[in-house]
């Protein structure tokens, strides 16, 4: 089994400094300065205004890591609002799976356990306010399903999927969030995995995740053998890869699904050892390189 750490959010390598987890939102819509000024409501009014892609960029922007730690806990101590439950919520799933760390469950000391555990009781009570507007409902649920995958309950991830799902068809961070659900190493399987893939409508939706099913199939072999794991994975899954290269893929501008895909598809190419073609699309990941699938290779 190769190096897995059973996490999944924006993230970033390829970053100058601190990988900016909203990919220029926070600068843009200038979040970081109202916080920064204790701004509260000028902060809740920019929130609410959001649509459901910029939403989950900036809460993964202020809520993933310790950049805004500070901020984020003075603003969380200065009142109540919708928007601090479903911030409070992003940050302190964060903290659940910090908490956790990347081993095995059942390598997992009492400590790891008892703080993610405690933190994702808090998150799954913040997100289960009931928001005024479609977009943070939405937003709740999506985030909700990683609180239920961490808690082994497959039965209630699926109804925040599809809770979110109804309320925002193509909810990108739901979609994420739901696969990992299916996958082996969680709550499901090879065949689930590959079913919950194939009824997704959205084209371009689907094409990511079959690269990440691919990642995720790649994973399950001896990684840290790559020749061996490459030669082994090709033969089994020769169909699907050569379909995942095949696919045209739409890179037009700089939505989180582009992103995700252009990620999803370079770390494809690592795995096979397209070298030149991996060099190449990483010239437009600079600034706008994701996490994972890369750490869970321990991949730079």
């Amino acid at each position: 089994m190769g190096i897995f750490s059973n996490l999944l959010s924006a993230g970033g390598l390829l970053f100058n400094s601190a990988p900016d987890y909203s990919y220029g939102l926070i600068k843009q819509t200038g979040a970081d300065k109202l916080l920064g000024d204790g701004r509260w409501d000028d902060f809740d009014r920019l929130v609410m205004g959001l649509g459901s892609e910029d939403l989950t960029r900036l809460l993964d922007g202020v809520c993933l890591g310790s950049t805004y730690a500070n901020m984020i806990n003075k603003y969380l101590l200065e009142g109540k609002s919708e928007v601090r439950e479903i911030v409070a919520g992003a940050h302190n799933l964060y903290l659940a799976w910090e908490r956790r760390g990347g081993n095995w469950g059942h390598t997992l000391s009492g400590e790891q356990v008892d703080g993610f555990t405690l933190h994702l009781q808090k998150a799954h009570d913040n997100f289960s306010y009931r928001f005024s507007t479609p977009v943070l409902e939405a937003e709740s649920f999506a985030r909700l399903i990683r609180v239920y995958m961490g808690f082994s309950d497959a039965e209630a991830a699926q109804s925040s999927f599809e809770n979110a799902s109804y309320l925002r068809p193509n909810h990108l961070l739901a979609h994420l969030n739901y696969f990992k659900v299916t996958t082996p190493k969680w709550l499901g399987d090879v065949n689930t995995m590959q079913a919950y893939v194939d009824q997704v409508e959205d084209v371009n939706l689907r094409k990511l995740l079959m690269l990440m099913l691919l990642v995720e199939l790649y994973s399950d072999f001896d990684t840290e053998d790559t020749v061996t794991a490459k030669t082994n994975f090709t033969k089994e899954y020769s169909s699907l890869v050569e379909g995942g290269l095949l696919n045209d893929y739409d890179f037009n501008g700089d939505s989180l699904i582009v992103i995700y895909t252009k990620n999803y598809l370079s770390c494809l190419y690592r795995i096979l050892g397209l070298s030149k073609k991996e060099a190449e699309l990483n010239k437009q990941l600079i600034g706008r390189r994701t996490n994972y699938p890369w750490a869970y290779f321990g991949w730079k």
